[in-house]
């Protein structure tokens, strides 16, 4: 649930400040070590010293796991609150890393990266698939050739579903009620989302809007961005996905020029 370009004004610049409170139970160490166990399986295991971009960081909260591994670590995000919170958490934890305000769709870094990231279905948030592919190609620019690109997404089938009508635990930090609507025509799910700080008072409410995209948009884009072979694994795990995915992983290795 991370900012990356969309339709809307900054969609994360209210929950920033209680942004790591309402992430609290986000094993951000397992997802690095995944991560990393994914880079390995493609003969590209990740070292220290590796140059890392991390795609719509938010808080920077799984970049500054890799920076505590050792990588050269930058996080870019369109949403300059949480870019803010990234500051001011590698600062107080004492981690060497960079946090950039930018868009994905319109991004320019020299290229110097050994590895790309983007996950948490930041991906989804980009709702025009040009804007998708120009994120795509933006990102080989900034990668050597060789290497890696891992994102995922929601599926088609998991925003049908509304897997994001939920509510909050009882007791917790943050407490929230999201309501979701999803159109199968323009396949773009409409989050309305209902937060209350107990400890502050404070209510407020946004809408997040997301795009299913289907794995032959996916893999047509990574293709006119330039790369290629591209896996798919279910997510969290080392089998290739199902019909049944509520969220893919995709592992993209950076071999060509982007036509871009």
């Amino acid at each position: 649930m991370r900012r990356v370009r969309s339709a809307d004004q900054d969609q994360f610049a209210r929950i920033a400040p209680h942004y790591d409170a309402l992430m609290a139970n986000v094993p951000y160490g397992l997802w690095a070590n995944y991560i990393g166990q994914l880079a390995h399986l493609a003969g590209r295991p990740v070292r220290p010293g590796s140059k890392l971009l991390d795609l719509a960081t938010g808080t920077g909260s799984l970049a500054l796991q890799f920076a505590e591994r050792g990588c050269d670590v930058t996080g870019i995000d369109l949403s300059a609150p949480m870019i803010a919170e990234a500051k001011r958490k590698a600062a107080d934890q004492g981690l060497n890393a960079v946090f950039l305000c930018r868009d994905l769709a319109d991004f320019h870094l020299p290229p110097e990266f050994d590895y790309a990231i983007c996950v948490y279905d930041s991906l989804n948030y980009v709702l025009d698939g040009r804007d998708t592919e120009r994120a795509f190609a933006n990102t080989r620019r900034a990668l050597k050739s060789g290497a890696l690109l891992v994102f995922d997404v929601n599926t088609v089938r998991a925003l049908e579903a509304e897997l994001f009508t939920q509510d909050s635990r009882p007791g917790a930090a943050v407490r929230y009620r999201w309501k979701s609507t999803y159109d199968p025509e323009t396949r773009i799910s409409k989050i309305r989302m209902d937060f209350r700080i107990p400890d502050t008072g404070e209510r407020f409410a946004v809408t997040h809007h997301q795009r299913a995209y289907t794995d032959a948009e996916l893999r047509s884009y990574l293709r006119h961005a330039g790369f290629r072979p591209v896996t798919a694994y279910e997510a969290y795990r080392f089998v290739p996905p199902s019909p049944e995915s509520d969220r893919v992983f995709y592992v993209a290795v950076a071999t060509h020029t982007s036509k871009h």
